[in-house]
């Protein structure tokens, strides 16, 4: 449907089953030869080394190759096309939604032009935007999901501005939608419209140079990537924020309104029902009829725009503060209320801060099938106002600001992760302090909970990839205290007040909250903050988790999820051993999971060719009790499935009797000693709150890894291996036709 009418049309990179049927090693071999040369080729170096080595490397390993030829794109003009709606179902799908998208013209972004009209496009899809949510917010739109409009590029230089919707009258959820962008179309933008969406692209902006000095190898080598293959900006940082800047002060609401206008009637809308079957979704003629039936209402009234969250409180003392070894220039206060905060300063990633406030206990002091429901309670209060701001308010306060907290109830924790630049840091503990007093569940978010928990429901019946998540978690630990997904008659007993009485029995007080902050910010700043706002959450009544985890399953555990006819089969294969958790086995179980992918990957698919996924994983726990799991898993054809199964046990039993060969070994221990040199602000976060319960010298950093790989030995990986390969029990996952 997206590429009807373009270049790409009938080209699917992954074809049809009848040519790849027919293909050859012939075929392949010349499509490698035409395609993959160096006249069609950039090579992308980023890393600590110098520029003439890194030349000198690329020369001698790819001067010698013949040039071959070079292939220019093909154009991607789009003609211009009336608008159409389509049908499109899946019986696994889970989900019933309405898919709108309108083409946006191709340019080329290595232009003056070009970079002016990306800069046009960006503007439109915030406004566009922030019109959606004032009339979600305003009760506007019948959808039960909060609204998004954004531009995406499904091919080089095929692009659309996107949305999604959900809802119990997809077609009058069509209809209003539409109509809030009839309404934008008909009476244009305006100067409020343009200076609301000027200043959340300048926050980002400010936010990137913030942070320019720290962006990381990954990140240079996506914008040279994207470079090559889209023509995207490679101009320094500064240079960059600077020309957007300029584009920024000389565009108009008039410009934008005409080329909005342009682009609606240019590409025609193209809408797509989507769901299960088709009784589920609108019909063509029914879509066409919604689509006609929304017209242009009147130019919508701007929101009341609040200037704070909340007045600070008076400020707590703490009982105690302090340095501590573990990080240079480490600091923690305690509170009276027993939140203890801990800070480390980093400039790992200049103008920023990370932060996660945990408390034990988790959905494992709430009720049987609880699990399942915090998780919608969670939600509920997420999407929300807080306190007497409405959730209108709350968003236009957030948009043009860097920050984020998610809040979250896990098994034996709960608490509050969150983000921000350095200039929005108050307001990160701001959100924390509301969350935590003030929360509340408005109807509009109950109603958007309460679909997202019937969607996941939908799914777990459907989708055989929920389904056979859930048959892990049965297999493993039964149907009580670990089911994900509440049922029909749990989701239909649910009121406002339960779910809000639930999320406050594990995050509304304070008994053994560890606050771990670390980015950057001074630290008289975190002492100021945690003063005002955590000093001064209301204590409750101490407690802690308790461990619902129950033994693996003695012997063999199988449970198999059919999925449909000339479908890949997967098989998942898991294993446990209750062991202690000590710094030299967790590096030992670092390097295991390395090897094991890489032999999974290399038997399975490269020598075998049974399998295009092949992989698997080794982690330590500490909670609720210190063991180490492992999950291997491969994707195959159903035919090879008893092969395939052998295989992957076999190299189980091997790893576990004889180790790992000594080039895996060397292998894994190179890697990690490149994972290990590597620190984000989300280790120290991990690190800072392990002090909880470790002394320091106990605590795992990346330096004490480092440390503990160079005593790393081939027998302590074995030994592990056979710890948790060897005797005890095993669960397999299989989904086959």
């Amino acid at each position: 449907i997206y590429t009807r009418g373009t270049p790409y049309e009938g080209r699917d990179p992954i074809g049809t089953l009848d040519n790849v049927n027919a293909m050859t090693a012939e075929d392949l071999r010349a499509f490698y030869e035409k395609w993959y040369v160096p006249a069609n080729m950039a090579v992308v170096v980023v890393g600590d080394m110098a520029v003439d080595d890194q030349r000198a490397l690329v020369e001698e390993h790819f001067g010698p190759l013949p040039a071959g030829e070079g292939r220019r794109a093909p154009s991607v003009y789009i003609p211009p096309a009336e608008s159409s709606s389509h049908v499109v179902t899946d019986p696994r799908r889970g989900v019933t939604l309405i898919s709108l998208d309108i083409p946006i013209d191709p340019y080329d972004l290595g232009t003056v032009g070009g970079d002016r009209l990306a800069t046009m496009d960006a503007l439109i899809e915030v406004m566009v935007q922030n019109r959606l949510e004032d009339a979600y917010h305003r009760g506007e739109l019948s959808q039960v999901d909060p609204p998004s409009f954004f531009a995406f590029t499904y091919n080089r230089g095929l692009r659309y501005y996107g949305t999604n919707w959900q809802g119990d009258n997809l077609d009058t959820a069509s209809k209003d939608y539409l109509s809030v962008l009839l309404t934008a179309q008909e009476h244009g933008f305006t100067r409020g419209d343009l200076g609301r969406a000027i200043r959340q692209i300048v926050a980002d902006l400010q936010f990137l140079l913030d942070r320019t000095p720290t962006i990381q190898d990954r990140e240079w080598a996506g914008y040279y990537q994207n470079h090559f293959f889209y023509g995207g900006d490679i101009d320094s940082i500064p240079g960059s924020v600077t020309r957007t800047a300029r584009l920024l002060a000389q565009i108009t609401p008039e410009e934008l309104t005409e080329h909005f206008r342009w682009q609606m009637q240019r590409g025609g809308l193209l809408v797509i029902a989507v769901g299960p079957d088709p009784s589920s979704v609108p019909t063509v003629a029914e879509l066409d009829a919604a689509l006609t039936a929304a017209e242009a209402g009147p130019p919508p009234r701007e929101v009341a725009v609040i200037d704070q969250l909340m007045d600070p409180p008076e400020p707590a003392d703490p009982v105690s503060e302090g340095s501590f070894d573990l990080f240079d220039d480490g600091y923690e206060w305690t509170f009276a209320n027993g939140a203890r905060v801990m800070f480390a300063p980093s400039d790992i990633a200049e103008g920023s801060v990370s932060l996660q406030a945990q408390s034990l206990g988790g959905w494992s002091l709430l009720e049987p099938g609880d699990r399942a429901l915090s998780a919608i309670a969670v939600n509920a209060v997420q999407g929300s106002g807080l306190g007497d701001l409405s959730s209108a308010e709350l968003n236009r306060f957030l948009e043009d600001r860097t920050v984020g907290v998610n809040p979250y109830i896990g098994q034996t924790t709960e608490g509050f992760a969150g983000s921000s630049s350095t200039d929005d840091v108050e307001t990160m503990f701001q959100l924390i302090h509301l969350l935590a007093t003030a929360p509340r569940i408005d109807d509009q978010s109950y109603q958007d909970a309460l679909h997202t928990a019937e969607s996941r429901l939908a799914l777990s019946e459907r989708d055989p990839r929920w389904q056979a998540a859930i048959a892990y978690l049965e297999a493993r630990y039964g149907n009580t205290w670990h089911r994900a997904i509440a049922s029909r008659e749990e989701i239909d007993s649910l009121t406002p007040q339960r779910l809000l009485a639930m999320y406050q029995s594990r995050l509304g007080k304070v008994d053994d909250m560890v606050v771990a902050v670390a980015g950057d910010i001074d630290a008289a700043e975190v002492e100021r903050l945690a003063r005002h706002y955590i000093g001064t959450l209301p204590a409750g009544e101490s407690d802690t988790y308790i461990n619902r985890r129950p033994p693996m399953p003695d012997g063999l555990v199988q449970r198999q999820v059919q999925v449909g006819e000339g479908e890949s089969a997967v098989l998942e294969i898991y294993h446990e051993a209750d062991l202690e958790v000590t710094p030299l086995r967790v590096v030992a179980a670092d390097a295991l999971g390395v090897a094991l992918s890489e032999r999974l990957f290399l038997v399975i698919r490269e020598e075998l060719g049974a399998s295009y996924v092949a992989g698997g994983s080794v982690d330590s726990n500490s909670l609720p009790s210190q063991f180490f799991d492992s999950g291997v898993y491969a994707t195959l054809d159903p035919s090879r499935y008893d092969e395939v199964r052998t295989t992957m046990l076999d190299i189980l039993a091997d790893v576990a009797t004889n180790g790992l060969t000594p080039a895996e070994f060397e292998q894994a221990n190179a890697i990690l000693t490149t994972d290990y040199a590597r620190s984000r602000n989300p280790d120290l976060i991990s690190a800072l709150l392990a002090r909880r319960s470790a002394d320091d010298e106990d605590v795992l950093t990346k330096k004490r890894l480092s440390e503990e790989l160079e005593r790393l030995t081939p027998e302590d990986v074995q030994a592990l291996a056979a710890a948790i390969y060897g005797e005890g029990g095993r669960i397999e996952i299989a989904r086959r036709p």
